[in-house]
């Protein structure tokens, strides 16, 4: 054989050896890649995720508080009635004992 075929041989065996050690790291590396993206995208989400149960959280505390005041509204509506029957009856008799006092004047 002579040199010249022997030393193709070999560039070319080479060549073939450093494609594929080159295709196979950028493959890793591709790879590596790949999983750097899906923890970013797990973090974000866990973020996000955070963020979304807080404000669900803050908003039932808002629903409940919500709930309490009308429930105080109520009260206090019911407490407004009683002071306003008492205030009528009040005038009753104020208007009742006014009368009376008018009547006996005049006579």
């Amino acid at each position: 054989m002579p040199v010249a075929i022997i030393i193709s041989i070999i560039s070319v065996a080479f060549s073939v050896f450093f494609g594929f050690f080159s295709l196979w790291f950028g493959l890793k590396n591709n790879k590596h890649t790949d999983t750097k993206d899906i923890e970013e995208r797990v973090k974000e989400n866990t973020r996000i995720n955070m963020k979304l149960d807080a404000i669900s959280s803050n908003t039932t505390e808002i629903k409940n508080e919500v709930s309490e005041m009308r429930k105080e509204i109520n009260s206090h509506d019911t407490r407004i009635i009683k002071v306003e029957e008492s205030v009528k009856s009040a005038h009753y008799r104020l208007n009742t004992i006014e009368e009376r006092l008018n009547g006996e004047k005049e006579m």
